[in-house]
């Protein structure tokens, strides 16, 4: 290129336009890139806010005011509490007084089904009358309980065919997980040997009609020792929380036992919330059986 005695002054009076002009762009790409992802984050954000309102505000409630599920602890706790009713022998000596009984029974837990099955002469069968019996209330219907997360939810056993296809067992899990969690077929039994492996939704697409959405969405709150209560066919399981895991959504390794001599539970669901990439699971180990 032949030297140009103007273009050299050019550069020594006025530096290096083009290399000026060159970091200009680099500025304003640097610029219109921040700009850009500043608004896709935030719609991105307000769309997972939108989709997930009741899960994300379940979370920032118990961030915001941690007492909230302490109250919520305490009610369920109560109502446990409630629910164990000490009747002496000879209360149910006559009807009238197992109609005082049913009554007061209805007044402290008025969902509960109450059988009144029984014969009063039956029950009492080598009870003397001095003696005190201790009934526990059992719910008709199978429950799990979190006393700290202040839920009391039902449960069901999903009945399926082994040859069914995956799609076809998901579309009966999702249908299913609108109304209760549920237990994976073919895990162990709340109270047997085994792991008994519950799932259920930590949320859920606002259009699907649920009270169980965001069932499981403060499921990483629960700490080692907390309890979970299961009814299961009329006998009351009390397991405390031992571990915790974030798996892949495909390891299905979790639904077996940790250890072939121990009754477990697991709790699963999806992770984080709102989205379905991981699957947060809870460990626990039965300490009590009624």
């Amino acid at each position: 290129m032949p030297y140009d005695p103007l273009l050299q002054y050019y550069k020594i009076e006025h530096g290096h336009p083009i290399k000026k002009r060159t970091g200009a762009k680099i500025l304003r790409a640097l610029k219109l890139t921040s700009m850009y992802l500043i608004m896709t984050g935030s719609i991105f954000a307000s769309f997972m806010g939108v989709l997930n309102f009741s899960a994300y505000s379940a979370i920032i409630t118990n961030w915001v005011n941690p007492n909230h599920l302490m109250t919520l602890q305490d009610n369920m706790e109560q109502a446990l509490m409630n629910s164990s009713i000490e009747i002496h022998a000879a209360e149910l000596s006559d009807q009238r007084s197992l109609e005082t009984i049913t009554e007061q029974v209805a007044l402290t837990d008025p969902d509960i089904i109450y059988s009144r099955s029984y014969k009063s002469d039956r029950l009492l069968s080598g009870i003397s009358e001095s003696s005190a019996a201790n009934f526990i209330v059992a719910p008709y219907e199978n429950r799990i309980i979190i006393p700290k997360l202040g839920k009391n939810i039902p449960l069901i056993d999903v009945n399926h065919d082994t040859k069914a296809k995956y799609g076809e067992l998901q579309n009966i899990f999702m249908e299913e997980l609108k109304k209760w969690v549920v237990r994976y077929p073919g895990t162990a039994r709340p109270g047997e040997v085994g792991n008994a492996f519950i799932f259920g939704h930590s949320s859920n697409y606002p259009w699907v009609v649920s009270d169980y959405n965001d069932v499981f969405a403060l499921l990483n709150t629960l700490e080692k020792n907390d309890e979970i209560i299961v009814y299961y066919d009329q006998n009351k399981y009390t397991y405390k929380i031992t571990d915790r895991a974030i798996v892949d959504p495909g390891d299905t390794k979790v639904l077996a036992a940790r250890d072939s001599k121990k009754k477990e539970i697991s709790l699963m669901t999806c992770w984080p919330v709102g989205t379905t990439l991981e699957r947060y699971i809870i460990f626990g180990e039965l300490v009590e059986s009624k």
